[in-house]
């Protein structure tokens, strides 16, 4: 007699940066079916950040025979299912389980390539639920197929931050950036991840990282000099962003002048702009 374990795919959450994804000026999203699986090929979002499930969290996927697995492009979460019914699930789970998956960034110049701002004591929030917290404007927590990428919007206040923030242990609280909270039936029907009679779904959420754009600030140090684009360019690992002398600066620069892409590493902000410095 032989005996087998099913699991379904109860849901799954994908990251994309455009700072990976995007060459040069072209962006990812405008790219045929295989120019973007050329670039998902290198990428892997371990490069900039971490994500693991909450302690409470860990405990509830074991509870209700949940498996967490770490992707290239985010994670996903499986659970037992009847061997008759992969869409239903073995224990039944209750449609308010709230599952927690804190957020943390790997990598130190992050916050330069990312089109983010970073506020102390609060957090980004990526949900199916609006918190009681929130104003009727809180972003929920887009699906696969839509065309939204992350912006402040999902930083929440720091009242939510601190209620988020205290129901963690205390290892946990150190240094995250974010969070994702998602339960098995959100706000709207399209953030749900099991129906009302507890069939599985499988939605595909997604959590899509903008790369930043900054004016370019030549500094020749030598000749005491410095000039910058009229316009933000974008910064990207891959290609290159052609920067025309007559074009791009105010007055404009010798046509036989080649101007290099920044590092992401000296990159300052002056009011509310960012520049990268380049030193020639």
């Amino acid at each position: 007699m032989s005996f087998s374990v099913t699991y379904g795919l109860l849901f799954e959450v994908t990251l994309l940066h455009n700072y990976f994804l995007n060459n040069g000026e072209e962006t990812f999203t405008s790219m045929t079916n295989a120019g973007k699986e050329k670039m998902l090929q290198q990428f892997n979002s371990d490069t900039f950040l971490t994500i693991i499930p909450t302690l409470e969290t860990n405990m509830a996927l074991k509870n209700y025979k949940m498996l967490f697995k770490k992707t290239k492009k985010g994670f996903k979460v499986y659970i037992k299912v009847k061997e008759t019914d992969e869409t239903d699930p073995f224990i039944r789970i209750p449609a308010d389980l709230n599952l927690k998956f804190l957020i943390k960034i790997n990598d130190h110049q992050f916050g330069n390539y990312t089109n983010l701002d970073f506020v102390q004591n609060q957090i980004f929030l990526f949900s199916n639920v609006k918190p009681l917290t929130e104003p009727v404007s809180f972003e929920y927590l887009s699906k696969i197929n839509d065309n939204k990428l992350i912006s402040n919007d999902y930083l929440v206040s720091e009242e939510t931050t601190t209620n988020f923030l205290s129901a963690l242990h205390p290892l946990e609280k150190q240094d995250v950036f974010g969070l994702i909270s998602l339960n098995l039936q959100g706000d709207n029907s399209s953030g749900n991840i099991v129906n009302n009679s507890g069939k599985i779904i499988g939605p595909n959420f997604k959590i899509h990282f903008d790369n930043r754009k900054t004016f370019w600030k030549y500094i020749n140090r030598k000749a005491g000099t410095e000039i910058e684009t009229n316009a933000v360019k974008p910064l990207t690992r891959s290609g290159f962003v052609e920067v025309d002398p007559i074009a791009d600066f105010t007055p404009s620069q010798p046509q036989d002048t080649q101007y290099p892409n920044p590092s992401i590493k000296s990159i300052i902000k002056i009011n509310s702009d960012y520049y990268s410095e380049i030193f020639i």
